[in-house]
């Protein structure tokens, strides 16, 4: 895994992520879901409150200018990932592979030992993409009832069949 530097985010770079949020949405209209480009990005309250508790990181240019971002919470004795998008401009550089990597390494010390999500599974940038990067997709036993419950909360009105969860160990 590659992907440039990750770090913290800042509180002067919250439109900035939003600026990305938007532009990765667009990428949705290519997709079977193309109204996702349409949806509002996270609120600058939800980041700057997410940013407060280090929960808001960024994959940073040559130039400390953000490219990329994601925004997790605490779910149980790991992090469960609310929102991650990459610039189009800089996608296929591994920017979301460094994040997760980035992260792993500064929670796994803070008792934090994995990163959940739920994603589209037939998008190529979603779930394909994660399982390439050491996800893997969980269901059955492996869904706790939390991350059920987040499966059906973040389907956004989509079949719940057309999402997946998935799990990367720190």
């Amino acid at each position: 895994m590659n992907g440039g530097p990750s770090r913290l985010a800042r509180p002067d770079e919250i439109e900035r992520i939003r600026e990305i949020q938007r532009a990765a949405g667009r990428l949705f209209l290519e997709s079977p879901y193309p109204e996702i480009a349409e949806h509002e990005p996270d609120t600058a309250e939800e980041l700057a409150a997410a940013q407060d508790r280090w929960w808001l990181w960024v994959s940073v240019d040559d130039r400390d200018r953000p490219v990329g971002a994601l925004r997790v919470l605490p779910s149980g004795d790991g992090l469960h990932l609310r929102q991650l998008d990459v610039d189009p401009v800089h996608a296929g550089a591994k920017r979301t592979a460094g994040l997760v990597r980035s992260l792993g390494r500064f929670f796994a010390g803070r008792g934090f030992g994995h990163l959940t999500l739920t994603t589209f599974a037939d998008v190529p940038w979603n779930a394909p993409y994660y399982e390439r990067i050491g996800f893997r997709p969980l269901s059955g036993d492996g869904l706790t009832e939390t991350l059920k419950n987040a499966l059906f909360a973040e389907a956004g009105g989509y079949p719940v069949s057309s999402r997946v969860a998935m799990r990367f160990d720190f």
